[in-house]
């Protein structure tokens, strides 16, 4: 191990130095040997040991022996550590093409990682795992979620198609233009870059060059949902969709544009209406999101029907359905997520990207 350390050393310094390439030739000879698990045959590492250990066999000759297993051990633990980083670089790189972050398993940990709310992987990690005495466990979950991240590669060098993912009874910011392309975005209610998506769409004039529609994803945990109001949201969501679908309202905008549209852009008292919505009862909510539809022009008793619709089995098995395809189908951990003018957009995108999305 000694050699490839050397050679490591020798290569850096030869490309500042040159009075360190003349060693480059034989460091390579012993370096090429080493890792291709062969005897060096050149007296290479011989003479870099001896160089280090000279100093010490004038002094302390006893020491001599202790000092080159030393060497050697610290050779050792140089090189492990070197190939451990070169894999987690390179793990990291991959998960950043592939996810938009660096880890994938808490994508916002990522300092490289766009904007984003993290689908949390429910994984534990490499050095949990063994710490609690379960190693193989470790290194099988480190390679599976590797080998996730691989399998996921051609999904991304992909066209991706908007319209495949949308809903069949999808509703449209603005209404459905037969002449525009399909934008999806992959939302949390709760989520605080799906408002600043939403409004930076606003900004970009996106929806007035695409069909934009949604699928509610309220993402959970092993503790549950990250946003305690955003299953609720997401049910009434849904479930205006279904009612809109099942018996036309003739109301403007559909309804659950206009619960986001409030969600996102409007503030209620000193703070935004999606933090006030966070932190509000199930019951505060819930009346919010009734008063929103009565002011988007739903009658009381449709309002009453679509509060009861969204307590309903269908509306739960469609919620289900939707989860399935944005963690197998899609396979995104970001929130937001948009699949739009071919690509998949994890995070946030800003005006300039929306504005430059066919």
């Amino acid at each position: 191990m000694v050699c490839i350390v050397a050679f490591v050393v020798v290569l850096v310094l030869s490309a500042v130095s040159a009075k360190y390439r003349r060693l480059l030739g034989r460091a390579w000879g012993c370096f090429s040997r080493r890792v291709t698990f062969r005897a060096c045959d050149t007296t290479f590492r011989d003479d870099i040991k001896s160089s280090m250990l000279a100093p010490l066999a004038v002094r302390s000759p006893g020491l001599v022996k202790p000092a080159s297993i030393a060497i050697e051990v610290l050779a050792w633990v140089m090189v492990l550590s070197m190939i451990v980083s070169l894999y987690l670089l390179g793990r990291s790189g991959l998960n950043l093409f592939v996810y938009g972050t660096c880890d994938k398993e808490d994508g916002q940990s990522c300092s490289l990682a766009a904007q984003m709310c993290s689908i949390d992987g429910g994984q534990a990690g490499f050095w949990d795992t063994a710490l609690r005495g379960d190693v193989l466990g470790a290194f099988g979950n480190e390679f599976a979620s590797l080998g996730g991240t691989i399998a996921a590669v051609p999904s991304r060098l992909k066209t991706w198609d908007a319209a495949e993912y949308a809903a069949p009874d999808a509703t449209y910011l603005g209404g459905y233009d037969a002449d525009k392309p399909v934008a999806l975005e992959i939302l949390d209610p709760g989520c605080r870059f799906c408002a600043e998506l939403f409004r930076n769409m606003q900004a970009a004039g996106f929806d007035e060059n695409h069909n934009v529609t949604y699928l509610p994803y309220p993402i959970r945990s092993e503790i549950g949902y990250k946003f305690v109001n955003s299953p609720l949201i997401a049910s009434y969501l849904t479930a205006v969709r279904f009612y809109e679908a099942q018996t036309p309202t003739g109301v403007a905008q559909s309804g659950d544009w206009v619960i986001l549209e409030q969600l996102f852009t409007t503030e209620t008292g000193d703070q935004s209406t999606q933090e006030w919505m966070n932190d509000a009862s199930r019951d505060d909510a819930t009346a919010q999101l009734q008063a929103w539809l009565a002011d988007a022009g739903y009658t009381p008793d449709q309002v009453a029907r679509i509060a009861s619709l969204s307590d309903s089995a269908e509306v739960a098995a469609e919620l289900d359905r939707i989860r399935t395809v944005v963690e197998d189908e899609i396979d995104t951990v970001a929130i937001p997520t948009l699949i739009g003018g071919g690509r998949l957009h994890a995070g946030l995108a800003d005006i300039d990207t929306l504005r430059g999305m066919d």
